[in-house]
């Protein structure tokens, strides 16, 4: 009976996956233009992009519409510097023991409730969950992490700690087999004033990036002319890092990564020539710099395991004097991602 159903488990995660092939989106070269370009900056006007992409400004309209409909495009977001608003971001890696479904549905509905979580994601690889977190300091770290514990310890086997220091955020230059180009978030821990003017437009912004000035002003109860004003008082104090794409990458044969790299000879030299190495391969989304058991981060999509992990070995031969090891884990499903992170503050 154990057999049977085995096998019947087996046959049904197979249709899942040939069910999901046969529904795969295929994206064409205008697709990918118009991709890469709002990739780099998603709140671009339609006839600066119509431009860029050669396309007639219906069409190029019509495009991101039906990308949109499709489920290629989630949302056009908004990426605010926790650093330039006075908070500290944390990762917390979980590896379950004794668990059930149920269990962890509990543990997963904590965390997507609690004010201070701003990521979480299931994963397949050495840890079965990560959570992020934004706090004013160590010691509101230390607290929230020890009513975390403190409600679910009995429950896991191993934690692991880790500190954002600089996150280099690059384009998805796979789309034309070009270079990312690079944006620095969290580059300085530098607090500054924001006032309740700024929350509100960053709150709109943070999940629609695209919204015309006249619309957010409206909604705020401020005139356009002061709503651009403060939009660009947010970008030149570095409040603001870069408007881009919250994509799916499922919906046209991706998946999304994340690699855990150990390294070995640690210099500025190695690690600024491996950063250029990987915005060159234009695959790699997120360069994280960290403090923790591993000092290093990389997020990126890729078509399988097979290929990111031949990635991997050529970037170790590569930097075989500075990557000591690696682990790949696949980010099975994103199960928050609060990007208004204002709402720490």
């Amino acid at each position: 009976m154990t057999i049977f159903i085995y096998i019947l488990l087996f046959i049904t995660n197979m249709a899942k996956e040939i069910s999901k092939t046969a529904q795969l989106v295929d994206l064409d070269l205008l697709d990918k233009k118009i991709l890469f370009e709002l990739d780099i900056n998603s709140r671009m006007p339609i006839t600066q992009l119509s431009k860029k992409v050669r396309a007639n400004r219906n069409v190029v309209e019509y495009r991101m519409k039906r990308l949109e409909e499709k489920g290629v495009i989630q949302k056009y977001v908004t990426l605010i510097d926790a650093g330039q608003v006075g908070l500290m971001a944390w990762n917390i890696y979980l590896e379950f023991q004794n668990t059930t479904p149920e269990i962890e549905q509990n543990i997963i509905d904590y965390l997507k409730k609690h004010k201070k979580c701003w990521w979480i994601a299931s994963t397949t690889g050495s840890w079965d969950l990560i959570y992020s977190i934004l706090v004013k300091d160590i010691k509101e770290f230390y607290n929230t992490v020890d009513e975390f514990n403190s409600e679910f310890g009995q429950y896991i086997l191993n934690q692991s700690l880790a500190a954002h220091v600089e996150i280099y955020i690059f384009s998805r230059g796979y789309f034309l087999n070009k270079a990312s180009v690079q944006t620095i978030w969290y580059k300085t821990y530098n607090p500054q004033k924001i006032d309740e003017i700024d929350k509100a437009i960053l709150s709109e912004l943070s999940t629609n990036a695209r919204i015309p000035l006249v619309t957010l002003a409206h909604k705020i109860g401020q005139t356009p002319r002061i709503v651009s004003y403060r939009i660009n008082d947010l970008i030149k104090r570095k409040i603001i890092t870069v408007f881009r794409l919250q994509l799916n990458p499922d919906i046209y044969g991706y998946k999304f990564y994340k690699v855990l790299i150990y390294l070995k000879n640690q210099n500025k030299k190695s690690n600024n020539l491996l950063r250029e190495y990987c915005r060159q391969l234009g695959t790699i989304m997120h360069y994280e710099l960290k403090i923790g058991p591993w000092m290093l981060e990389l997020e990126l999509d890729s078509k399988s395991y097979e290929e990111i992990n031949e990635l991997m070995k050529t970037m170790k031969t590569k930097f075989n004097d500075y990557i000591k090891s690696y682990e790949i884990l696949q980010i099975s499903e994103e199960l928050k991602g609060e990007l208004n992170v204002t709402l720490q503050l």
